[in-house]
């Protein structure tokens, strides 16, 4: 597995490692460096390899290396590190995480004959597009921001996405709808597409020790998850505030989850609107804590907006709340709107809508017994449909159509990845 960060970091990639080691795979991950980790160690079913891939852009051949990548998408210093690792670890398979890392992971697997999987967790071309919204001013003075900006513009983006699904040998999903954009958009076969959703494992909520984390006395309306800008459409959740504060005055807004300049925004609106008692900010918390979170609350929120990436994606904030049997407001974004109400497990509102928020609040506060019906309905479909043993399932299958596509002297039955 090739991974362009430090791992462990990923939790949908450590759900994926012990479902193709209980499946009889041997699994390695092939990550960034980091000072304080080992170059190698075991990390739950993975052996993990580490190497300082951001070294290969420093000086002038790093100008030249950075270059390079730019116009091929290829990053040589990984292919060199794979030419090591593929012979001496006997690696029989290649599996990119996200985009970045499908055309070094085709450039290896056509250098040693393997096949590759391109996993893709997000619609990369649209979440380019998304937070580039965002970006500062003072991104401008940054030579390499404003390079990558310049040479890889989001249509650019989009023909690396269409060439890189076609010529993966398997290509993963986390919704229907991202599959039905690879082939719709992208013109591949919709027999090459599995789709394997960021699903909850139970055990991982079931097992929490959980602890006091406040608000004992409050109706808590929580979210859980990365603060990284306007279209997690959380504006609309605080201008809400004030209207659900008049109807319920123990209403706590707790958000919990990192992004300072996001945060700033946020809390700005909180002042303005004189709410600053109502709103809490966590700021970002070990993920060992995000059980004792969703526990303290009463209901729990996904308010994206809609563009094209959350139109194709799932969090898996929607099945940990899911898990922990708290109803769940979100906007209607398909791939929320769609889950929530297959599974009656929550309210969906419109996208940017104070009011409906507002109204939706306001109504699970004082019907408990509906938010205790949808509560346990959710907790009941994640039992069923929306846990992590269907999706592993999905990605075990994956591989064995991977390997029986292929002549028997290439691949053995019980694969070696990286």
């Amino acid at each position: 597995m090739l991974l362009n960060a430090v791992y462990p970091t990923d939790i949908r990639l450590a759900k994926e490692v012990e479902s193709l080691a209980a499946d009889g795979h041997t699994v390695y991950i092939l990550s960034e460096a980091d000072e304080d980790l080992p170059d190698r160690e075991e990390v739950g079913s993975a052996t993990v390899i580490r190497r300082p891939f951001q070294a290969a852009y420093a000086g002038l051949d790093g100008v030249a290396a950075g270059t390079r990548t730019l116009v091929t998408n290829v990053v040589e210093s990984w292919v060199h590190a794979l030419d090591d690792i593929v012979p001496t670890e006997g690696i029989e398979a290649l599996h990119a995480h996200d985009l970045p890392m499908v055309h070094t992971a085709l450039a290896a697997g056509e250098k040693h004959d393997l096949p590759v999987v391109a996993d893709l967790h997000e619609n990369w071309p649209e979440a380019v597009k998304q937070y580039r919204r965002g970006d500062s001013l003072d991104s401008f003075t940054n030579f390499r921001y404003v390079a990558r900006r310049l040479t890889r513009p989001v249509l650019r983006w989009k023909r690396i996405e269409r060439d890189a699904v076609q010529r993966a040998d398997r290509v993963i999903a986390v919704t229907e709808e991202a599959a039905a954009h690879y082939v719709r958009d992208c013109g591949i076969d919709a027999s090459k597409v599995d789709i394997v959703s960021n699903y909850v494992s139970l055990e991982t909520f079931d097992d929490a020790e959980l602890r006091d984390v406040g608000f004992e006395d409050d109706f808590v309306i929580s979210y859980v998850g990365t603060l990284g800008g306007p279209h997690r459409g959380l504006d609309a959740v605080v201008r809400s505030m004030p209207a659900v504060v008049e109807r319920v005055p123990s209403a706590h807004l707790v958000i919990v989850g990192n992004g300072q300049e996001y945060r700033s925004h946020l809390e700005s609106i909180v002042t303005d609107l004189g709410i600053g008692d109502h709103v809490t900010f966590t700021g970002r918390v070990p993920f060992e804590d995000v059980p004792s979170y969703i526990d303290a609350s009463d209901v729990c929120l996904v308010p994206h907006q809609s563009t094209g990436h959350t139109e194709t994606t799932v969090p898996h904030k929607l099945f940990q709340y899911m898990a922990m049997s708290r109803p769940v407001v979100v906007t209607d974004v398909e791939p929320l709107r769609r889950v929530v109400e297959d599974a009656d497990a929550g309210v969906v509102v419109r996208a940017d809508d104070p009011a409906g928020f507002a109204l939706a609040f306001v109504e699970l506060a004082t019907d408990h017994e509906r938010a205790r019906r949808l509560g346990e309905n959710g907790r009941r479909a994640v039992e069923t449909r929306y846990c992590w043993d269907t999706a592993g399932e999905s990605l075990c299958a994956c591989y064995r159509t991977l390997d029986n596509s292929s002549e028997p002297s290439r691949r053995s039955t019980e694969l070696s990845t990286v």
